[in-house]
């Protein structure tokens, strides 16, 4: 075997070994993405920690500060909940669907038609409870991936930055600088497309804070932490919190709160967030335009389901930062 066929035999091995590295991936590739995405988010306090804790304690310790207060947060949510259903006054809530069933003679309608309803509502309800059903079954899968989650978020964050020197060993020497300027340009549009989305979700926790306990909403702090938590799936968002709170005054008769929840919950936790507060944070540390911010965050979601909130940044970062790279190379000359 001569040099030229060592060489091509090397090439094609080296693309085979990355195919088959993609290819097992690929199923998890959502979890690749949340991990990188978490990454950058927890970056600023995991650049403070490590000069002090070194590298490795430093990414354990960044984690723990983001797992142990999501603990306690669920702890604190699922003992607000029992709270909530043992003072629920099922009392209030009976008399107002009395009345509302007693609306039927006025509306005409006989028995049939609301075995009619009933069956249409069970048809509509039933789809939903499957799918509460089959996640309920994924637990074990969901806990699996949860721990990879956790894994590859403490490697990106304790030897993410040798991913860069591995990627360069590879490109020719003449390339170099080039293939620099793509790496510098990428990492500053996802530190700003991700660090922008948790400052979001942090504002949006603060007004449903100050929002729900004006209101004399029950547990507003757990209720506003939650709503920010939630506003980074912006699929899903604040409204999963308003919504039903909206129902529950309802039914209990207090129209008036009802109508200020679900108004507040429109304009401040639904529209503010991803058409004003999201564009404006990232677009004053960037020149990236809102516009892409809007396709990241939310077609990403769309196109992908919950994980496109971190592909969609990725895929939409990558292409500003390569489009940017490659003004600036042409305004070298290169």
């Amino acid at each position: 075997m001569n040099t030229k066929e060592y060489d091509i035999l090397k090439r094609l091995l080296m693309l085979f070994s990355v195919f088959a590295l993609l290819y097992m991936l690929w199923p998890f590739v959502s979890i690749v993405s949340i991990a990188i995405a978490v990454a950058y988010m927890a970056k600023p306090l995991y650049n403070n920690l490590w000069p002090k804790l070194g590298r490795t304690y430093g990414a354990f310790t960044c984690l723990l500060g983001i797992v142990v207060p999501m603990i306690l947060l669920v702890l604190l949510v699922i003992k607000d909940v029992v709270f909530f259903l043992v003072s629920l006054d099922v009392r209030i809530m009976v008399d107002f669907l009395t009345n509302v069933v007693s609306h039927f003679e006025f509306l005409q309608l006989n028995e049939s038609d609301i075995s009619k309803i009933v069956s249409e509502l069970w048809k509509l309800s039933k789809p939903i409870l499957d799918s509460i059903a089959s996640q309920i079954s994924a637990i074990p899968s969901l806990m699996m991936k949860l721990l990879l989650l956790f894994f590859l978020t403490f490697y990106f964050l304790k030897d993410g930055y040798k991913i860069k020197d591995i990627f360069l060993s590879y490109v020719p020497e003449d390339r170099k600088e080039h293939a620099t300027l793509v790496i510098r340009e990428v990492h500053a549009a996802f530190k700003i497309l991700f660090i922008g989305n948790a400052v979001t979700s942090l504002c949006v926790g603060i007004i449903s804070i100050i929002g729900y306990s004006l209101m004399g909403v029950p547990n507003s702090i757990t209720l506003g932490a939650l709503s920010g938590i939630l506003n980074i799936l912006p699929v899903v968002g604040g409204w999963t919190i308003y919504f039903p709170l909206t129902i529950y005054y309802l039914l209990i008769g207090d129209i008036t709160k009802s109508i200020l929840i679900l108004l507040f919950g429109i304009i401040f936790l639904s529209l503010a967030p991803d058409f004003a507060i999201r564009p404006k944070i990232v677009a004053k540390s960037s020149d990236l335009h809102p516009v892409l911010v809007l396709i990241a965050f939310l077609v990403g979601p769309l196109a992908f389901g919950i994980s496109g909130l971190a592909i969609g940044p990725i895929i939409v970062g990558t292409v500003y930062a390569v489009h940017k790279a490659r003004q600036k190379i042409l305004e070298m000359g290169g």
